[in-house]
């Protein structure tokens, strides 16, 4: 009797093992070349809260769940984003104000914008500057009082 009971349980764990080995589980179709995000878990009360980075390319894969990878990007890219931030919207910014003249009744300072090379500096009017940035403009202004006045003395400056 004991035989049969044996017998009958290993036939039905073998039907169970059969059942589940034949039931379709998730694959990932992810192979070496792919480009991914990998999630690490951030610790949180929750490990559901994920730190995403990438983009990372499988380089070799280990098992269906775990895969090796390379990131493409270097984690510490601000110096190259800060002026692809700044001209994000399409304007340009003014990175330093350098030196002001006096030409047709208008005050002129030669302004350079961010992003752009010395070379490229470009003379603006004063009333546009102090339109577009007048904090900036006026601290400037503040700050190189003495040479404008010296300048030009005859003029009352901005």
């Amino acid at each position: 009797m004991h035989r049969k009971v044996a017998v009958r349980s290993d036939k039905l764990r073998q039907q169970a093992r059969g059942c589940h080995d034949r039931k379709s589980q998730v694959n990932f179709a992810i192979s070496v070349g792919d480009f991914v995000l990998v999630g690490s878990v951030v610790n949180l009360p929750t490990k559901l809260a994920l730190h995403w980075r990438g983009p990372c390319q499988v380089t070799r894969v280990i098992t269906d769940h775990v895969k090796e990878t390379e990131q493409l990007v270097p984690p510490e890219v601000t110096e190259d984003l800060e002026a692809q931030i700044a001209l994000g919207d399409g304007g340009l910014h003014v990175e330093r104000l350098d030196e002001a003249r006096f030409v047709d009744d208008q005050h002129q300072v030669l302004g350079k914008l961010l992003g752009l090379d010395n070379e490229e500096s470009s003379l603006e009017p004063a009333a546009n500057l102090l339109d577009d940035i007048p904090v900036v403009f006026r601290k400037w202004v503040a700050a190189n009082k003495e040479d404008l006045h010296k300048d030009h003395a005859s003029v009352n400056v901005f």
